[in-house]
């Protein structure tokens, strides 16, 4: 088991931004961590950050108490799930409702990175944005919201990432089933899974 020294705790937005030191893997658009504290079962965590030169993980925690949980050391496992697949997109539109824009912010920073062009829409929430004339233009859709809004989301399902974050998830490898949805296992296809896959 490794220990990661917690270097910063701070609130932005109403959200626990928690920073830890010597994380040395790399995690890749798209993938989670899981938060394991003595006190509760592992806790799945969308990568907020990752700053490779310094090997900084940057995570976001919206539960008050959960975020007073986290000590001076945590326990990480991870990097977890499936990574964004870029190949072949050319424009990507973020869409998020509220706070839960931190989910996004590390795959669009890595979309940037790579020469990918992305649009960031938010609802209800502090985020500037750019929106293209028809979001059917978009390669790749990348969404965070309450599994309740998607049911009106008028986008192209078939080209529509959504982070799955409403889920138990337990073990975070695939054997305890908990977290299948229609089939598939969020913790090893997902957190972006197609909308498709999601809703009906």
């Amino acid at each position: 088991m490794i220990y990661y020294e917690v270097i910063e705790k701070k609130i932005i937005d109403n959200v626990y931004e928690i920073k830890i030191a010597n994380f040395n893997v790399k995690p890749k658009a798209g993938q989670y961590v899981s938060l394991i504290l003595p006190s509760k079962a592992e806790i799945p965590l969308g990568v907020g950050d990752y700053d490779e030169g310094n090997n900084k993980l940057k995570l976001y925690v919206e539960s008050e108490k959960l975020a007073n949980e986290i000590g001076k050391r945590v326990i990480l496992k991870g990097p977890l799930g499936k990574p964004l697949d870029f190949t072949n997109v050319r424009t990507i539109v973020g869409i998020a409702y509220g706070k839960l824009y931190h989910d996004l912010l590390y795959p669009l920073k890595i979309a940037y990175q790579n020469k990918i062009v992305t649009f960031a829409k938010c609802i209800d929430c502090k985020l500037n944005y750019d929106e293209p004339r028809s979001i059917e233009d978009a390669d790749l859709i990348l969404v965070s919201a309450p599994l309740q809004l998607l049911y009106g989301l008028k986008v192209p399902r078939k080209k529509t990432l959504v982070f799955n974050r409403w889920v138990k998830m337990n073990c975070n490898l695939g054997v305890c089933g908990v977290c299948e949805v229609k089939g598939k296992l969020t913790c090893i296809d997902g957190p972006f899974m197609r909308l498709d896959d999601l809703v009906d």
